[in-house]
């Protein structure tokens, strides 16, 4: 069995005196589809940030294999600073990304990249 690509152990987290985060943990294999359930303000989102390494937690452990590539997809993403779909995916490309990932990733997913990021319907824009 291989190594967890993720892993989050006792994961705290407080804001403004309210802790959001106590002693989470979640572990992601490969091949895993995971499902984070929860009400509005319980932590999900803050805690795939941690994952991302996007937000710091106050205490426990973030870990994942090296050489992989942890990424957030944000619920709302804005798009307003960027002409095109395919301006915004090729920023989030890193160096030594093919430089046609971003055309391809978008076609997969059924848009082609000129579509401007002002007109997106709401599954248009987080597809991108």
């Amino acid at each position: 069995m291989a190594p967890p690509l993720l892993i989050l152990r006792d994961i705290h987290l407080t804001f403004g005196g309210t802790p959001l985060l106590t002693g989470a943990e979640l572990s992601v294999s490969e091949g895993d589809r995971i499902c984070l359930v929860g009400r509005n303000g319980s932590g999900k989102s803050t805690l795939l940030k941690i994952a991302a390494g996007m937000v710091e937690m106050d205490h426990g452990e973030r870990f994942f294999q090296p050489g992989r590539t942890v990424r957030y997809l944000p619920q709302d993403p804005d798009l307003s600073a960027y002409a095109s779909t395919l301006d915004y995916v090729n920023e989030g490309l890193t160096e030594g990304d093919d430089p046609y990932r971003g055309a391809y990733l978008l076609e997969v997913l059924g848009l082609t990249g000129k579509e401007d990021t002002k007109s997106l319907s709401g599954g248009e824009a987080r597809r991108a």
